[in-house]
Order: C-alpha cells, then sequence, then structure tokens
C-alpha cells in the first residue's frame, strides 16, 4: 500500500506536469510531499506547492535532496529529469521519470542516457515510446498519455481552466495569440519590437519560459516582453502565472519557436506557427552549428509538420493571418500526430500514472 509520494522540484514549471497526478493522489489520501529547491524564486515555489496543499521540503541540493529522501523513505520519488545521486537512493524507494515537458519537443534533453536509471519512466505516445526504447530498451516503461492537458480534455474542467480575457483588459471579440517562446534557442531576440502593433487585430497572450523571468542570462528577452506589456491587445504572464495551461486553454493560435509546447498546443487540435528564425548565439553557427543539432532532437523533426513554420519575422504575419481564418489546414496532420506523440487524448493519462504508482 502507498502511504507517501515525493516529487522532485527543482524548477516552478515542473508543477503543471504533476498537478493532476498529485491531485488524484490527494483523493486517495496519499501523503504527497514536495521537495524544493533553493533559487532566486523561492516565493513562487513555496506558493505554487502551498496551492496543491503539499507538505513542503527544502533542499540547497541534490545531497541534501538525497539525505532527505532517504530518511524518509517514501514508497516513491517522481522526477522530472535527471537525478544524479539517483543510484544513491535506498532501493526501498522507487523511483519514477514524469518528464517536465512532453519528452516529446524539438530539443534532445530527453534522450539523456542519465533517464535510463529510473525504475519507471512515463511516457506519453507510442511514437515516443518507440524512439525512446531504440535508445534504452531495458528501461521500465508505460505509455500513458500527456497528464498535465488532462484538464484539457474534458468540457467541465476546460471551462474551469480558460482565463477571463475581459479581467484582463483584452477584448472578447477578438481571436487569440499565444506567443509562448522558450528561452533558448528563442526568437524573442528576433521579434520586432512593433509585434503588438504588427498585430493589432488579435489579443496577444505572452507566456515566456520560466527561465526567462528569472534568471539573468535572459535579462534582454524579459526587457524586450515588458517594452510590449503596455499595447492595449497585449497580456504579459507574471511569475506567478508559472502554468502554461491556462493560456493554452484561452487562445485560439499559438506562435512559438523550440518548444515542446509545440505538441502540446496541435494535440488540442490547434494551430500553431513555429518561429524558425530563433537567435543562435555565436557559439552555435558556422563551424559550430553542430551544437544545435545536439541541442536538438532531430527524431522529432518530421512531426513538425504539424504546424506552419514562418521563415522570417515579415513571414510570420502571413502565416497567422492564414491559419488564424483557416484553422483545420493542418487538421489531419495535427491529429495524425498527436497520437504519435501525445498517445491517448481522452483526459485520463494522470488516473493511467495514479494506478501504475499505486499497482506498482
Amino acid at each position: 500500500m502507498i502511504t507517501s509520494i515525493y516529487f522532485d522540484v527543482p524548477h516552478t514549471y515542473y508543477i503543471p506536469q504533476y498537478a493532476p497526478v498529485i491531485k488524484l493522489l490527494q483523493m486517495l489520501n496519499v501523503d504527497c510531499h514536495v521537495m524544493l529547491y533553493h533559487g532566486n524564486d523561492d516565493e513562487l515555489k513555496n506558493t505554487a506547492a502551498s496551492e496543491l496543499g503539499l507538505s513542503i521540503h527544502w533542499a540547497h541540493s541534490e545531497s541534501d535532496a538525497l539525505q532527505h529522501y532517504s530518511n524518509a523513505l517514501p514508497n516513491w520519488v517522481i522526477f522530472g529529469n535527471n537525478f544524479d545521486a539517483l543510484n544513491s537512493l535506498p532501493k526501498k524507494v522507487k523511483t519514477a521519470l514524469l518528464f517536465h515537458g512532453s519528452g516529446t519537443g524539438v530539443k534532445s534533453a530527453s534522450l539523456s542516457p542519465n533517464l535510463a536509471n529510473f525504475d519507471v519512466r512515463f511516457v506519453s505516445g507510442p511514437g515516443r515510446l518507440k524512439i525512446f526504447k531504440q535508445h534504452y530498451p531495458n528501461v521500465n516503461m508505460f505509455e500513458v498519455g500527456f497528464a498535465k492537458l488532462d484538464p484539457l480534455r474534458k468540457p467541465e474542467t476546460l471551462k474551469q481552466t480558460q482565463l477571463d480575457l475581459q479581467a484582463l483588459g483584452l477584448s472578447d471579440k477578438k481571436k487569440t495569440i499565444l506567443y509562448a517562446p522558450t528561452f533558448y534557442p528563442s526568437s524573442i531576440e528576433n521579434m520586432s519590437r512593433h509585434f503588438p502593433a504588427d498585430f493589432s487585430e488579435y489579443n496577444i497572450l505572452i507566456k515566456p519560459h520560466d527561465f526567462t523571468l528569472h534568471k539573468k542570462k535572459y535579462g534582454h528577452q524579459l526587457k524586450k516582453l515588458n517594452s510590449w506589456k503596455n499595447a492595449d491587445n497585449v497580456y504579459l504572464a507574471s511569475s506567478l502565472e508559472y502554468s502554461l495551461v491556462p493560456f493554452m486553454a484561452s487562445a485560439d493560435l499559438m506562435i512559438t519557436d523550440t518548444s515542446s509546447a509545440i505538441f502540446e498546443f496541435t494535440s488540442l487540435d490547434k494551430p500553431v506557427v513555429i518561429c524558425d528564425f530563433p537567435h543562435l548565439r555565436w557559439s552555435y553557427r558556422g563551424p559550430f552549428k553542430y551544437r544545435l543539432k545536439k541541442r536538438l532532437d532531430q527524431s522529432t523533426e518530421h512531426y513538425q509538420q504539424v504546424a506552419a513554420k514562418a521563415s522570417n519575422y515579415k513571414h510570420l504575419k502571413s502565416c497567422v493571418v492564414e491559419h488564424m481564418n483557416n484553422p483545420t489546414l493542418l487538421q489531419d496532420l495535427r491529429l495524425k500526430y498527436s497520437k504519435e506523440i501525445m498517445g491517448n487524448t481522452d483526459g485520463n493519462a494522470s488516473q493511467r500514472i495514479v494506478d501504475l504508482l499505486i499497482n506498482n
């Protein structure tokens, strides 16, 4: 019988992937804990964990977390990424990987060899399961769907999740764009400073990556986003709005770049336009292009057919207009690849995960 489960949270944006699972476990009276890591966003992490009613613990490092797990001896620890001290955990403590992104993004992080060491790995769809099995045939994997989007799969919870656009100062008569760039390689640097004016006929929701908001290294990105936020048609998410889910629920079309959100949004059968003009550091250009290829997961390239691609900022507007006015243009590909990438979209991915944790 499961009595105690810990969720390992180095970054706040891991929490939306865990949240539907946590809520189901709490309904079964399982004692749910969260391990937070000190950083420059401690208040945000504490708020997010408190909202879910979790028992909160803090660590300065993986060594601290390891010591706590070894003393507490929970039934399971759920991780969203690699944990270097994994093999030092007591054998009594089972471990599972519920990757912080979809595990289907354009970056190669989900293929890291270190992710083959967990007792269980949860995988969204059959296409990714096949790739992971080719790389790591001995890993115990379960295809479950994508828990993060469970609230958007059912009408009753979808309505509760959507944003009140008027309350955000936006128009309920305009269609809504979600601009959800990642931190690197990102399109932010190559977007025009006139972005809000150029798309004035639309509402624009801007949901930056957590690193853009909290890491000094990406301060220039935040400065640009802040320059847009006073436009009448723009709402810039605050750091407290750490989940992309309500923004996806409220948008008609998404603009993004090298983010796994491509596949999350298209699995909702909504159009995506990829900014195929990310800003690259000099260390990723010319003879160093191999670094970019290494960072990106080439096995997902054919899946990007689910989205339109804008080759530069000038091309972006025509792509958005075309797909906003004709949202079914890539529908067949979206539906085909959603089954491969995101798996079962019945809204019960979190239930399958909970069942596997309890019965394993």
